[in-house]
């Protein structure tokens, strides 16, 4: 990062002087050239390279519209070739010529800048060779990239990752390569869309497009929502919706953990402070919206990121408000999202096996379906039955599939709840949540959640011994020891066991989470804690049965019973729901 635009506001030399950006098409990519910009040659020797990696900085000075490319690009190489004073008082050495290969300006004009074949220059330490340097003019740590330039920037990075054959898994920020906040907070967190072409659309990115947007244009709208309604490049959905002037957003309904995603106990009405929107909790005294709550509703949309587990709440309340949106009258929209631990793993017992799928309990723990196809099954399932069923709108995903894992889609991870840290916490989640049922910690209060078995009675090694001898894929186990905090990455949490104890734990090792069943290790880890520590182990019979949906699974590890015969009855279970699954997969 270099302030090259103190220059600008220090210097009265220039002159009116201005070039109009050349028109970019869909066909080609517009580029100012040098001459075009009058550039001067090079004042010294530049190290030749062959361009293999695209990096993105930028100006760090804020944007500057009223001054044309021309005058900016000027000034720069002026500040560039010279011995020139920095905002820290020292001074940079000059250098040969501008230090960035490419300049994207306010107006979304592309410029030429140091020949693409020789190295550039920063004033941080890092190896510049093979790098490619693309510069956007402004400080996005507290401005945000203009929609012209954004588009810009994608159509050079698809134009040089072509012409130069650069993996697009190459493009990083300046702070990746330095120690530096360059390119800026709000830049930054949009790189990895230049990253993949064919990344997953979420159903948000097509709510605003035709056919979608005419069920929700001239309309009241109600949205479920939380932190992860956003759209990959930062927006939130609450914030579209609402600064829209063809939609009338008028309710918001926040599940658990609140509309911020930052509450780890029961919900309570509020008030959304960047709206003035008033913010019904769905995870309070009410998980079901009543008639009230949608009087000034015309349209209900659920826009939430889950995890692909039957206990985690978020699929019960899509479920309670569709329900809602069939009693009332009120059309429903499912904006789709990918399952974060793929859709080729389906496993665990059923509450009522052999039953229509017209309600959570009657899906297995891991279902492998997306929200919009539950939401799908969960409504034509209880249309065959005569029950109410919503008049129902999925927004679908594009380029998704089933074996994918959310980090193969290309779209960031936002913690969809305090404890759900990672995509490694929510593949171990089926197992290790199990562990709530019992008085061992599973981890909770730590930044690794759900990724521990620990009790201050547990002896580590041992432990470790009896779940080796299950010869479990895809997951190995190491001797460790926590403290449990009640402050989570920022988040306090409810009170984890055996709060401010250090205490000894076994740590789970993901080795390969495509042959790893989360749901049968589960089984093993409570029935080694059985087996090893009888006396010490307590079953919070409630919790346990209403994770496991099957009181009979508790009563037969409490017998010492043979996980293995445990595992397949359930097996048998699942035959019946993959067929009706498969009726409403949609990727």
């Amino acid at each position: 990062m270099i302030n090259i635009f103190k220059f600008i506001f220090l210097t009265a030399i220039f002159s009116t002087l201005s070039v109009s950006a050349q028109n970019m098409s869909e066909s080609e990519l517009a580029i100012t050239k040098r001459e075009d910009w009058n550039a001067k040659n090079p004042v010294m020797e530049m190290k030749p390279h062959k361009p293999q990696f695209i990096t993105i900085h930028h100006t760090g000075m804020p944007q500057k519209p009223e001054f044309s490319t021309k005058e900016k690009l000027l000034v720069l190489q002026n500040f560039s070739q010279n011995d020139s004073p920095m905002a820290d008082g020292s001074i940079k050495k000059a250098w040969p010529d501008v230090p960035y290969h490419f300049y994207v300006a306010t107006n979304g004009e592309i410029a030429e800048g140091r020949d693409i074949n020789f190295q550039g220059d920063s004033n941080t330490d890092y190896d510049l060779e093979g790098h490619v340097l693309i510069v956007v003019e402004g400080n996005f740590n507290k401005e945000k990239v203009l929609p012209r330039q954004w588009e810009s920037l994608k159509k050079l990075v698809s134009y040089i990752s072509s012409k130069y054959d650069i993996s697009r898994e190459t493009i990083s920020g300046h702070k990746d390569q330095a120690e530096t906040t360059c390119p800026g907070q709000d830049l930054y967190r949009k790189l990895f869309l230049l990253k993949n072409e064919n990344r997953v659309k979420i159903g948000a990115e097509n709510l605003f497009e035709e056919p979608y947007f005419q069920l929700i244009k001239d309309k009241k709208i109600g949205l479920i929502t939380n932190h992860t309604g956003v759209l990959p490049e930062g927006e939130h959905l609450v914030d579209l919706l609402h600064e829209n002037p063809k939609i009338k957003l008028t309710t918001l309904f926040g599940p658990e953990h609140g509309i911020r995603g930052e509450e780890d106990t029961h919900v309570s009405d509020s008030k959304d402070i960047k709206t003035g929107l008033p913010i019904i909790s769905l995870y309070g005294k009410n998980r079901k919206p009543s008639p009230k709550m949608l009087q000034n509703t015309e349209v209900l949309i659920f826009d939430i990121q889950d995890i692909g587990v039957r206990f985690y709440t978020y699929i019960s309340t899509m479920l309670l408000a569709m329900e809602a949106a069939a009693e009332n009258n009120i059309p429903f929209i499912v904006l789709d999202r990918p399952n974060p631990i793929s859709g080729n793993y389906i496993d665990g017992p059923i509450g009522k096996p052999n039953h229509p799928v017209t309600q959570i309990d009657n899906l297995p723990i891991t279902h492998g379906m997306t929200v919009g196809e539950l939401a799908t099954m969960f409504n034509e399932e209880r249309k065959n039955k005569n029950l109410p069923y919503a008049s129902l709108t999925v927004v679908p995903l594009k380029n998704y599939s089933h074996k994918q894992w959310y980090d193969e889609t290309g779209l960031p991870w936002i913690k969809p709840s305090p404890n759900m840290l990672n995509l490694t916490t929510a593949t171990l989640y089926p197992a290790t949540c199990l562990l709530e049922g019992t008085n061992v910690s599973e981890g909770r209060g730590t930044l690794q959640p759900f990724e521990y078995i620990a009790a201050p009675w547990i002896n580590p090694e041992e432990l470790i011994a009896q779940l080796k001898t299950y010869n479990l894929e895809g997951i190995d186990f190491e001797s460790s020891q926590f403290t449990p905090n009640k402050m989570v990455d920022g988040i306090e949490i409810y009170s984890p066991k055996f709060m401010d104890e250090e205490i000894p734990a076994v740590e789970l090792i993901l080795t390969d989470r495509d042959k790893f069943k989360s749901v049968e290790a589960g089984i093993y880890i409570l029935h080694a804690l059985q087996k090893l520590y009888p006396k010490e182990l307590e079953w919070r019979e409630e919790r346990l049965d209403g994770l496991l949906k099957n009181p009979e699974i508790r009563k037969a590890l409490e017998a010492g019973e043979n996980p293995k015969r445990i595992i397949e009855e359930w097996k048998k279970d699942l035959e019946f729901f993959n067929i009706r699954r498969t009726e409403y997969l949609m990727y």
